[in-house]
């Protein structure tokens, strides 16, 4: 099979090839090159990564970060984006993409995935969306003929309607003897599942093994939270826990004193954020995100993931001081160099930065 060739740096193009209803509030679509010449070329990736989507809305080019549900050596690549209150590259993605239209990607990226360290039991956890990485994970596994890993699949959802993939987990568990599913609903009228939340006893009722296994954990942080508590609270060796998390590191901004008549007032310093090649200079607060500086001064960065760990924003910091959050996709050259994720990167000086 002939693989797709990703860039080393920037997005290619697809086209939006199908694209169908999961639930009322989510879609499920797939993407693959636009050039009849590419057609038939498989994209490779490691189950329970994801790519970083760009789509032009309003006559601005949005990026966001979205796991992929399909498997690798596929000609195609299959996303399933959940509705989100105020989430603007979600809604136009469920209300507005249609099927033939080309978006911007960029190549697929991401520390949570099946080659993780793991044990030939799993159990893999997800809630809402966050199925999506754990589903590429279990059919990929199931694909394999030479794999023996028995796989206990725990699903949270508010009701039935709502559980993304709801049939194709069913008859997955139903062709495979070493696939187990287990779902959790916060209201279960009309069906004969649990209600209520993932709690210790539940967690232990629904997989009596589950200590002894290694954990693939993917949702909403208050539910990644919880259940990791959880897992610890029963035993689980954390050296085999992985999870996903596209959530923002906090920002603060430290108060500096500065003398007004006869006292002093806090107040924030500010720095400036100087992009010699675009003769781009803007100020900045001290503690603030350089991520947030680089989009004031409207230069082109990409901000998809906006926590450190898809690499879309990495530029250099040429001049200045400054403190890291995360380095995740950065070598240790380029570290040393001054590369940074600007999304992670928190100013604490004047800076001049260079873009890729």
């Amino acid at each position: 099979m002939k693989q797709f060739q990703w860039p080393t740096n920037g997005p290619v193009t697809l086209v939006c090839k199908r694209k169908w209803a999961e639930t009322s509030n989510s879609v499920s679509f797939t993407l693959a090159p636009e050039s009849i010449h590419d057609q038939g070329i498989v994209f490779n990736f490691i189950p329970g990564q994801f790519i970083t989507l760009g789509i032009e809305i309003d006559g601005k080019m949005e990026y966001r970060a979205y796991s992929l549900s399909s498997m690798p050596n596929q000609t195609e690549l299959q996303l399933t984006i959940k509705r989100v209150a105020g989430g603007q590259v979600s809604n136009y993605i469920v209300d507005r993409l249609q099927e033939g239209q080309a978006v911007s990607v960029l190549k697929p990226a991401g520390q949570f995935h099946l080659d993780q360290i793991h044990g030939d039991r799993i159990v893999l956890l997800s809630a809402g969306c966050g199925i999506t990485p754990v589903m590429s994970m279990a059919k990929t596994l199931l694909a394999n003929k030479n794999d023996n890993t028995d796989i206990h699949f725990i699903h949270a959802a508010t009701e039935i309607d709502q559980i993304i993939y709801h049939q194709e987990l069913l008859a997955m568990a139903e062709q495979h003897e070493r696939f187990h599913v287990s779902i959790m609903l916060e209201d279960a009228k009309g069906s004969d599942y649990l209600e209520g939340r993932l709690t210790q006893a539940a967690l232990k009722k629904y997989c009596s093994d589950i200590a002894e296994r290694s954990a693939f954990l993917c949702g909403p942080v208050g539910f990644m939270g919880a259940m990791q508590e959880n897992l610890q609270a029963l035993g689980m060796d954390m050296d085999h826990f992985y999870q996903e998390s596209f959530t923002p590191s906090e920002s603060t901004q430290p108060d500096v004193e500065v003398n007004e008549g006869d006292k002093k007032v806090k107040a924030l310093a500010n720095a400036t954020i100087f992009v010699p090649t675009f003769g781009a200079q803007v100020e900045a607060k001290i503690g603030s995100a350089l991520i947030d500086a680089l989009e004031a001064a409207k230069v082109p960065v990409i901000a998809a993931c906006r926590s450190g760990i898809c690499g879309s924003c990495k530029c250099k910091v040429t001049k200045g001081e400054f403190t890291r959050t995360s380095t995740e996709t950065l070598t240790a050259d380029e570290i040393e160099q001054g590369f940074v994720l600007a999304c992670s990167c928190r100013v604490e000086s004047d800076l001049e930065v260079a873009l890729n």
